[in-house]
């Protein structure tokens, strides 16, 4: 089974209850500030819990979510429609979205180069013609130099032993969790990590052209190192 379609239910809610509202809200404020919000529909690509579905939505976007953790949709429809699928076969007709934006980290989960990239050519295909596209990834090079092999912490009726590190282009998160009564879970992230030339490339090759480079959630620009690697791409035609 992929990794992702067991992860992201309670355990994982539990384990990253700390998630920032305020930097969602910095986040989709900015990017609004360089899209501004049009009459079609926005995506909100892989919304988990729905914390940029809210802000978007508060600003007066038509936005919807998408997700394929029926859990996290529990808490996201609360902030707006959303709807269960996976992102490689969304059920919206093509160029129905003036904007699909994937505020977290959804590129790279899949096990094979191509794979990401069909998902990535499916993302596309949803923006309207003079729409956006927007990605947020992790920066490789930020990875590879700041990435902590281990770490541990309790929190209520868990134990939780993170381990992490880099191999064949992927970074791997190892998730053991022991709980109170002595039960222990475990669970394997793995995130392709995509260079910056590569991803361009393969953007100019869907009809993409660049608009901006967010390294931070407030707007800065990105460079090799940035905290992430967020790119704004404009569809063409």
């Amino acid at each position: 089974m992929e990794w992702f379609r067991r992860w992201f239910g309670p355990l994982y809610e539990e384990i990253y209850a700390h998630r920032d509202p305020e930097e969602a809200r910095v986040q989709v404020e900015t990017l609004l500030g360089r899209t501004g919000v049009g009459p079609l529909p926005v995506l909100d690509a892989g919304c988990g819990a729905g914390r940029h579905l809210r802000i978007l939505r508060e600003h007066g976007c038509k936005a919807v979510g998408l997700d394929l953790s029926p859990h996290l949709l529990t808490h996201a429809v609360q902030a707006g429609p959303v709807v269960l699928s996976d992102l490689r076969a969304p059920p919206f007709r093509p160029g129905a979205m003036g904007m699909v934006a994937a505020f977290f980290t959804v590129f790279g989960y899949l096990d094979a180069r191509e794979d990401d990239l069909g998902l990535f050519t499916a993302l596309t295909g949803l923006v309207a013609p003079g729409g956006h596209l927007y990605m947020d990834m992790p920066d490789p090079l930020q990875v590879r130099r700041f990435l902590v092999a281990r770490d541990e912490r309790s929190l209520p009726g868990l134990h939780v032993v993170q381990e992490r590190w880099v191999e064949d282009g992927r970074v791997f998160k190892s998730i053991r969790v022991r709980r109170a009564d002595g039960e222990v879970e475990q669970y394997l992230e793995r995130v392709r990590l995509w260079e910056s030339e590569d991803i361009e490339a393969e953007a100019e090759r869907r009809g993409l052209a660049p608009v901006a480079r967010f390294g931070h959630a407030d707007g800065r620009e990105w460079t090799p190192g940035s905290p992430r690697m967020a790119r704004l791409w404009r569809k063409i035609g």
